[in-house]
């Protein structure tokens, strides 16, 4: 049974979410669209790892405050029925830290990814599991921590259309109290979204579409079987020469389990003195990216990007315009290093913070945390 407490804040989230438009982007095309104008504006590519999300609203992130929960066991030990959530609520995102991982998937979802700090739609995390990337419909898993005092809004539909709240029905038992299922119209495919409190005025989502199984079932499974913690979250590669004006707002983790196992991982800067929407902070930044090197002679290939230079004796493209640049330096002891920036760096910037990034012994045998 829901408790007065639970009905009233299910209510509440209805009600906004039937008054107002959703906040949600389809991260899916919003991503696609944003790279491809970045590799025109700035005359390269990067290759990156295609994986579908959606993403729900968040705030600016800073620091964590002294209450930070604490750093959980290994993965491997965790037990399958372990807390669901977190001892506090969290009152800001620290970009670099892992605060949830997944326990338990359904077969078939090979692409992961995980985000932190500022997204598209402001601060959050978000976690994902889906089928391979492609012409089919987006598969998969999808859970999303929101920051304290942060409502789930309603799902944004690929129709457009505003997805209208329907019936709540009561979940499975989750972090010691109730959860619940909220259903929305204009639905594609079987869809199922769970909703609880990982903390005390902190909601988690986790959203299941498609597939053959129970939808409502593998959403219960998948989130009795969360992990949660705060770790630093593992990269590939360290940068140095930051210029001190520039802070962390995002980190985003991508792997696919597939052959030939792909992986994807880059950090993004941008001016403190940045304030606005999230679409402001995001204008302008400067992203480091690493990537799995990958030699692609197809040109027909969407991944195929021909070198323009050399750097460091290794082959490169460097291209912009109107102070903004983009370099990628490919095979660099396996990784493809690509440095993008929006005039936050002075001329010839980045050839000159390239040396400055520093990659793990072996990237060829590099994993990131999401590998299981």
């Amino acid at each position: 049974m829901l408790d007065e407490r639970q009905i009233g804040d299910l209510m509440l989230i209805e009600i906004e979410a039937a008054e107002r438009p959703s906040a949600v982007l389809d991260v899916e095309r919003a991503m696609s669209t944003a790279r491809r104008q970045r590799r025109r504006a700035h005359g390269a590519g990067a290759a990156l790892l295609a994986v579908a999300l959606t993403v729900g609203g968040l705030t600016v992130p800073e620091l964590l405050t002294s209450d930070r929960p604490p750093t959980p066991a290994p993965i491997d030990a965790a037990p399958a029925d372990g807390p669901t959530g977190l001892p506090v609520a969290l009152t800001t995102v620290d970009p670099q830290r892992v605060y949830v991982r997944f326990g338990w998937l359904p077969d078939g979802l090979r692409n992961l990814q995980y985000q932190a700090g500022l997204l598209l739609s402001g601060p959050g995390v978000y976690l994902s599991a889906s089928n391979a990337p492609g012409g089919d419909r987006w598969k998969g898993v999808a859970v999303t921590l929101y920051p304290k005092g942060v409502q789930p809004p309603a799902p944004q539909r690929d129709s457009g259309e505003p997805a209208r709240p329907g019936k709540i029905t009561p979940g499975p038992e989750l972090n010691g109290g109730t959860s619940s299922f909220a259903s929305y119209s204009g639905a594609e495919q079987p869809e199922a979204i769970l909703r609880w409190r990982y903390a005390p005025d902190g909601w988690a989502q986790l959203k299941v579409v498609g597939g053959e199984a129970d939808v409502r079932s593998t959403a219960a499974r998948v989130a009795r079987a969360l992990r949660f913690g705060d770790e630093p979250t593992p990269m590939p590669a360290t940068v140095a020469g930051v210029p001190a004006s520039l802070r962390v707002i995002t980190v985003d983790v991508q792997e696919s389990l597939d052959e030939p196992h792909d992986w994807y991982a880059s950090t993004t800067w941008s001016p403190q003195s940045i304030t606005g929407d999230p679409g402001q902070r995001r204008a302008r930044t400067m992203t480091v990216s690493i990537s799995r090197y990958r030699n692609i002679t197809d040109p027909t290939d969407n991944k195929y990007v021909e070198p323009n230079t050399t750097v460091a004796g290794h082959p490169a493209r460097f291209g912009g315009q109107n102070g903004n640049e983009s370099l990628t330096v490919y095979d660099v002891n396996g990784a493809d290093v690509t440095i993008d920036d929006s005039a936050l760096l002075p001329a010839g910037g980045t050839r000159a913070l390239f040396p400055r990034v520093t990659l793990v012994p072996q990237p060829t045998a590099w994993h990131t945390h999401l590998y299981r």
